[in-house]
């Protein structure tokens, strides 16, 4: 077991990200749960061949979609959020003229620029061209109320806060148009804003911010071009940030849910929304250096169910990140973006655990088996399988491992790699998981046999093992390391032991207390 043990462990894989023009291409639309590019591209690299089919049934924003078309394969991505779909395919499609993009921007900019900065200016003077200040976000709340922090189209920033009227928040431009009537559910699993007030979604904005942003959508939908869904992206990338979600010192959603902070600030509209086209137009930008679009692969995207995936053409290579437990709840994250795109989201298929949907742990668990089926169904005969664990815990992975074995995969290797994100969302919790466990399956005939073992072990002399062999190496002790090689060396007995492992339920937490207990009978002395 030890020669086992210290093959997990070189499994466990520092993070290699580097600064690259590739991560350009991902900033087009803020999305959940979005797995490092050059980590994705390194197993389809390894499991497909070009030419060959790459399928994802929980496709997200379409990374995988991205990866497997640089490397010249072809890509199916399915996704029940429409928003999922939209972005998807906004990040995928190769777009060539991209002055055709700016000329139409230009027209909604025309259009719409004067009037809406003309609900943010100041009486103060940039001290670096002396033209006009113009509000850069006006706090609502907290110990700067009535402030405005400004800034100057010549580029010229400052922290400075200037004082403000903060009726000026109230002011609307004098023509009006569509905005989203839509009421908010009145239960929602995370709720942390009907306290507050808001009823429906148009109650998250200030009237001038939703005074605004109706202007922009109104322009762009004038405009009937080619482009529109790529202005569109950047209008829906706009919304939260000038949300009441977004405060001083909080990004909107950066705890997954609609929070509003006490310090809420109301940020210029059309000062985002220009930062957040620029972002469409990097992205489109850094595809086309990415990978000649003669030379792609192809790329279908469905508005659909994980539940119906075996419905299309069998895949080479599968890589999929299902959603895991209650985290990230993808239909009430994307309830704004929808309710403005008009869009519908059938929940009864989400696969989650949701009390307000009646979606316990057993729910959940029926779903996601319905899906690893399809998975099974959808993949050829000798392929591989790359299921990415973005969830710690033992009740989520423990069956569904289990269930992949009764399937008929083969387990193949299993890795860890740093969770993508900003340090904030990594670190607010100090148990919340810091790496994916990234496990790959082969698909075998259910009649086919593999080698197994008889073992006879429970965790605690699981954890000596590790220990023993971690201070062999003499490597430095990192709980969240550990915690990785245990949970790999789990999966690793569940499938190949013949003998049942006697393991208790454990969270990231009750293993760090576990694990103290060992290191103070097994830590060599100094």
């Amino acid at each position: 077991m030890k020669n086992i043990i210290l093959e997990l462990m070189n499994g466990l894989v520092k993070d290699s990200s580097k600064k690259s023009s590739v991560d350009k291409i991902y900033k087009i639309h803020k999305y959940w749960a979005r797995k490092p590019w050059y980590v994705v591209d390194k197993y389809i690299e390894k499991y497909s061949r070009k030419g060959d089919l790459v399928l994802d049934p929980f496709c997200g924003s379409g990374l995988t979609g991205v990866e497997a078309n640089s490397l010249e394969r072809d890509f199916i991505g399915i996704d029940l959020n429409p928003m999922s779909i939209r972005i998807s395919q906004a990040t995928n499609f190769p777009l060539e003229n991209i002055k055709s993009l700016e000329a139409d921007f230009n027209l909604v900019k025309l259009r719409c620029k004067d009037k809406i900065l003309a609900l943010y200016t100041t009486d103060s003077i940039c001290p670096k061209c002396g033209q006009m200040l113009y509000e850069k976000h006006t706090v609502c709340g907290g110990e700067n109320v009535g402030k405005s922090a400004v800034y100057c189209e010549c580029g010229k920033r400052t922290s400075q806060l200037i004082n403000s009227n903060i009726d000026r928040c109230d002011q609307t431009l004098d023509e009006t148009y569509w905005v989203p009537e839509t009421e908010m559910p009145q239960e929602f699993f995370k709720d942390r804003f009907s306290y507050k007030g808001i009823k429906k979604v148009k109650d998250f904005f200030t009237p001038r911010a939703l005074s605004s942003l109706s202007f922009i959508l109104d322009s762009i939908k004038k405009l009937e071009s080619d482009n529109e869904e790529f202005l569109i992206i950047a209008f829906s990338n706009t919304l939260l940030h000038c949300s009441k979600l977004k405060g001083e010192n909080v990004r909107p959603m950066s705890v997954n849910n609609y929070w509003l902070p006490n310090d809420i600030i109301d940020e210029n509209v059309w000062f985002r929304f220009e930062d957040r086209f620029n972002n469409v137009l990097e992205s489109k930008k850094a595809l086309l250096k990415r990978k000649d679009p003669k030379e792609r692969g192809k790329y279908t995207f469905i508005h659909g169910s994980a539940l119906n995936s075996n419905n299309y053409t069998k895949a080479d290579y599968i890589f999929t990140d299902p959603p895991y437990g209650e985290t990230i709840q993808y239909s009430e994250l994307s309830f704004v973006w929808n309710a403005w795109l008009d869009q519908s989201y059938e929940i009864k298929e989400e696969i989650i655990i949701n009390p307000v949907q009646k979606k316990s742990q057993k729910e959940f668990g029926e779903l996601l088996h319905i899906s690893l089926s399809n998975i099974y169904e959808s993949l050829k005969r000798g392929k591989y399988f790359t299921l990415c664990f973005a969830n710690k815990e033992f009740i989520v992975w423990k069956d569904t491992i289990n269930f992949c074995k009764k399937l008929g995969f083969q387990l193949d290797s299993i890795e860890a790699y740093d969770t993508y994100g900003s340090p904030y969302n990594k670190n607010w919790s100090k148990f919340s998981p810091k790496t994916d466990l990234y496990v790959t399956f082969k698909k075998i005939a259910k009649s086919d046999k593999y080698q197994s073992i008889n073992y006879e072990y429970d965790i605690k002399t699981l954890l000596d093992l590790i220990l023993d062999t971690y201070f062999s190496k003499d490597l430095e002790v990192d709980i969240y390391k550990l915690y990785d090689l245990t949970v790999s060396a789990i999966i690793w007995l569940m499938f190949y032991n013949k003998k049942s492992f006697k393991i208790e339920d454990f969270d990231l937490k009750t293993f760090s207390i576990l694990m103290e207990d060992r290191l103070r009978l097994k830590r060599p002395s100094s």
